[in-house]
Order: structure tokens, then C-alpha cells, then sequence
């Protein structure tokens, strides 16, 4: 019995295992074999060979240095204003809205996570261009000067990251705060604590693991974005993820993107294993 266990439970994990081979390991094999390639197989001329420059000049590069840089800068500062505005949504539709509503507004809050990305991109730019519905109120009652716009700078590319994933950010930390006991913070509340130091030695451990969660679902993607730099930064807003494409779809120098994102990954992989050790370290200090 406990053979054919074994045996039914091997054949239900074999499609996702061979779906994660297929689409996880063999993409990233073809990425390290790809990263040492010269020239485009998509090219007339093909491959010219194979060849370390690709590496050594994705490593040596100060351009490719501060893009990385400035890519993972930007995906810190929107997963912090992720946070900063998620957590009190989340805690909202919880907590405070009565229960028959919030399927409503959780519905609501990730309804930019089922539209089209491209339409969000466009939208936000209509809205903050300099005539748009957002700046034209605030440029007749005084706030900002006549013909101000955030087009295609770096702060309409984290405006437009940062609408694009809160709506992860929310759902992470719902689904934590809601399975909070009330009786738990009605008893902070009794004994004396108020809600800053409710909130740090009650609410904080029992959703530190959502709220990680939320941190990895962000922080990553963000890095990597191309699509917001090229359509709403313009040519001085550009990231990582930008020059990457660029080589694939512009240069067509397959080889050298290749590089480029296998560089990418390593540092990201450094410092996911950076940000896992705050993550544990900050765990065990809160007691989650």
C-alpha cells in the first residue's frame, strides 16, 4: 500500500516538475550557453563563435554598473511606498470595513492586476501629462507651476511601478492581517499599549510573513522592468531590464544581452540572499 503511494504521488508531480524543467531549467541552461555566444542566431550572419568578452564587458562596464544600481534603487523605493501605502488598505479591508464588503474591495484593489499592462502604462500618462485630469487642477489652484509633467522622468516610472504592483503588495498583507485574533489587539489595547506599539509587538510578527512575501513579489520584478522605462522614461530613464532588450531587439546582439542578464542574475541572487538574511534576522528580533 505504501508502494502504490509512493508511485501515485510520483506520477501527480511529474507534470509540474516537467513543467518547471522545461520553462525554469532548461531557459536558464540556454541563457549561460547563449551569454558566451558572438553575434545572433536570428541574424543572417548567425554565430560567429563563442567568446568570454560578453562577460568581461557586462562585469567591467560602469554603465552597466550604475543601471544595476539605479534598477535596484527603484525596486527598494517602490516596494517601500508599496508598503507604506499597502499596509493600511490591507489593514482597512481587514479590520475596519465591515466583513460583507470586503470581497468587494479586495476585488477593487487588484483590479489593476487584471488589466492589460500596457493599458495601465498609457492611462497614467494621460492623466499626468501636462493638460491631464490630474496636473490641470492642481496647475489652475496654484500647487504647481503653468506646463509642469513628470513625463518621462524617473518619477512617472515609479508612479506607474508602483500602481502596477501594490495591488500585491495589498493582497500579501490581507491575507495576514485578516487571520489576526481581534481579541489579541483589543487585549494590547487594554493593557496599556497604544496603537504604535500595538502595531510593532502584535500586529507586525503575527503579518511579518506576508509582508515579506509582498517584499520578493515587488522587489524582484521591478528590477528587472523594461516596459515602463522605454514607453513612459524616455531616454534618460532607462534600467537594466532596458539595456537588456535593447541588446535583443535593437542591437541584436543576443550574445551580449544574454551576459547581460546572466549578470543580472547573479546580483540578484546576492542580494535576495542579502535581503533573506535581514528578512530572518528581523524575524527572530520581532518574535514572528
Amino acid at each position: 500500500m505504501n508502494k502504490h503511494r509512493k508511485k501515485l504521488a510520483g506520477c501527480m508531480i511529474f507534470p509540474s516538475f516537467s513543467i518547471l524543467l522545461l520553462m525554469s531549467i532548461v531557459p536558464l541552461c540556454m541563457l549561460v550557453l547563449f551569454g558566451f555566444v558572438d553575434g545572433n542566431i536570428s541574424t543572417m550572419n548567425g554565430i560567429a563563435g563563442y567568446t568570454l568578452e560578453n562577460i568581461k564587458e557586462a562585469f567591467s562596464s560602469l554603465m552597466v554598473g550604475k543601471l544595476m544600481l539605479k534598477s535596484f534603487w527603484i525596486a527598494v523605493l517602490v516596494t517601500f511606498l508599496c508598503i507604506l501605502i499597502g499596509y493600511p488598505a490591507a489593514w482597512a479591508i481587514a479590520k475596519i470595513v465591515p466583513e460583507r464588503y470586503r470581497s468587494i474591495l479586495v476585488t477593487v484593489a487588484i483590479v489593476p492586476a487584471f488589466t492589460s499592462q500596457l493599458l495601465l502604462i498609457y492611462s497614467i500618462m494621460t492623466l499626468m501629462q501636462s493638460n491631464g485630469l490630474v496636473m490641470t487642477p492642481l496647475t489652475v489652484l496654484g500647487i504647481i507651476p503653468e506646463g509642469t509633467s513628470f513625463m518621462y522622468t524617473d518619477a512617472m516610472v515609479i508612479l506607474i511601478l508602483v500602481y502596477e504592483y501594490l495591488p500585491y503588495m495589498i493582497l500579501s498583507l490581507y491575507s495576514c492581517l485578516e487571520k489576526i485574533d481581534d481579541n489579541v489587539i483589543a487585549a494590547s489595547h487594554t493593557l496599556g499599549a497604544n496603537r504604535f506599539h500595538t502595531f510593532i509587538n502584535v500586529v507586525l510578527p503575527q503579518s511579518f510573513s506576508g509582508l515579506m512575501t509582498g517584499v520578493l513579489i515587488v522587489l524582484i520584478p521591478v528590477a528587472g522592468s523594461f516596459v515602463e522605462p522605454n514607453i513612459a522614461g524616455g531616454p534618460y530613464s532607462m534600467m537594466i531590464g532596458s539595456l537588456i532588450d535593447s541588446q535583443f531587439t535593437t542591437s541584436l546582439n543576443m550574445g551580449y544581452g544574454a551576459a547581460l542578464s546572466l549578470v543580472f542574475l547573479i546580483v540578484m541572487s546576492f542580494a535576495l540572499v542579502v535581503i533573506k538574511g535581514i528578512m530572518n534576522f528581523a524575524d527572530r528580533k520581532i518574535g514572528g
